[in-house]
């Protein structure tokens, strides 16, 4: 309960998953509801010819490439949350390495390097303005 108080644990994915199955049903039954729609009132003559192709079309269109985009939009929200994920295992695996190699303050300061050196760049014989590439 802790972790879900303090947003280390993210539920959100969960929550994405189940809304683009919702979605996936929607779409589906949608578009083909358009398509059966179209393909009686075809049947019954009640609308031009033309115009139920296009129906038809639009339907399919919604049951297919709705359908592809609604899975695309859901996978770049489980691309963000799969990150977050890996960056806290990333952390939780840095805080165990570092935690078996602990440095003493002290010894840090004893091999620290003067200010002097740290300071000194190497030169390449480029303007001070310029990039590496030369487009600046």
């Amino acid at each position: 309960m802790a972790g879900y108080f303090s947003f280390r644990k993210v539920i959100t994915t969960y929550f994405v998953r189940t809304i683009y199955a919702l979605g996936f049903i929607l779409l589906t039954s949608a578009g083909l509801g358009v398509v059966t729609w179209a393909g009686l009132r075809l049947n019954a003559e009640t609308i031009p010819t033309r115009t139920g192709v296009y129906v038809i079309a639009g339907g399919a269109g919604i049951a297919l490439v709705g359908n592809l985009v609604w899975r695309m939009i859901c996978e770049f929200w489980l691309l963000l949350f799969n990150m977050h994920a890996l960056l806290a295992s990333i952390e939780n695996q840095m805080k165990t390495e570092t935690g078996q190699h602990r440095v003493k303050p002290e010894d840090v300061q004893a091999e620290a390097k003067p200010a002097s050196v740290g300071s000194e760049r190497p030169v390449y014989g480029m303007a001070s303005g310029q990039s590496v590439l030369g487009l600046s």
